[in-house]
């Protein structure tokens, strides 16, 4: 693994590439809250592969975060990609994206789909905001359902800003020994992405990630909705692979993917027993399809 840093527009970028600059380049892009090195098991394991090449997004990782909450916005976003792709010489690629990254892959693919040969998303780019509180809202009025009723980007924007503001503990073992405890399979590699995404401060260990940029985040997905792109991609070239999960969260997902199924060609694939971090519960199934379908 090679670590880089750039800078774009004045902003620190952090890059971390595996493999030869000549073999097929695979853009990997991570979720909310993580880092790049959320994909260290897969660059690993596929470095004689291919050439990967994973970026911390703005505010994630060792990369600066933005100082506008407009910068967030997905337009904003997919010229900051464009710029750091130029910068690092990558013109063709395939596409790896993990949740808020699939969004934002997605929105990448429109302005710049001929640079894309094919997609995977991880658990997504199929969450359209209105759709999602619409679902929420109707099942929150069982008595049997336990969770938030969160029918609104601002009530997203509130419970994402303080699940980042809760987030603490008392020292690195404790967190790295929660990490393990909830992981299907530990590793030292894992290990090592987790440190990636925390910070002491305060004494304390918090998210990297801060409430704001994580509001801004969400801000940013649900005024540019992913459903109004389907009919303009090339959604034959892109799987999505779905985690299953908690299982009361399915409902939920089969809501929004029948938004997918009924705009878009986008092959579905679901990935029994895992959760959102769907590459680290199941890595194998997500190295088989980055086999089958990057060639």
């Amino acid at each position: 693994m090679k670590e880089q840093i750039i800078h774009i527009d004045g902003y620190r970028v952090r890059v971390n590439t595996w493999g030869d600059t000549h073999l097929p380049t695979i853009v990997c892009l991570h979720g909310l809250g993580n880092s790049s090195l959320s994909f260290i098991e897969i660059g690993e394991e596929l470095k004689d592969e291919f050439h990967l090449v994973s970026i911390d997004l703005p505010g994630h990782g060792r990369s600066g975060a933005f100082e506008s909450e407009e910068d967030y916005r997905m337009g904003s976003m997919v010229r900051w990609l464009h710029a750091v792709l130029v910068e690092l010489g990558v013109s063709r690629f395939y596409f790896l994206a993990h949740s808020y990254g699939a969004d934002i892959a997605l929105h990448y693919m429109k302005k710049y789909g001929s640079s894309v040969i094919r997609t995977i998303l991880i658990d997504g780019g199929y969450t359209t905001k209105k759709t999602f509180y619409e679902i929420v809202d109707g099942l929150a009025q069982s008595p049997d359902w336990k969770w938030p009723n969160i029918n609104s980007v601002e009530k997203e924007v509130h419970y994402t800003s303080e699940s980042f503001s809760a987030f603490e503990y008392p020292h690195v073992t404790a967190f790295l020994e929660n990490e393990e405890a909830k992981a299907s399979e530990w590793s030292a590699l894992k290990r090592k992405a987790s440190e990636d995404y925390v910070k002491e401060m305060g004494g304390k260990i918090k998210l990297i990630t801060t409430p704001e940029v994580a509001a801004a985040a969400i801000r940013s997905m649900a005024q540019s909705p992913i459903r109004d792109l389907y009919q303009e991609l090339d959604s034959g070239s892109i799987t999505l692979l779905v985690a299953t999960l908690p299982a009361e969260f399915s409902v939920i997902n089969e809501g929004l993917l029948e938004e997918v199924k009924r705009l878009s060609d986008i092959t579905i694939k679901y990935i029994e027993d895992t959760t959102h971090m769907l590459h680290w519960d199941d890595r194998e199934a997500v190295l088989q399809e980055i086999r089958r379908d990057f060639k």
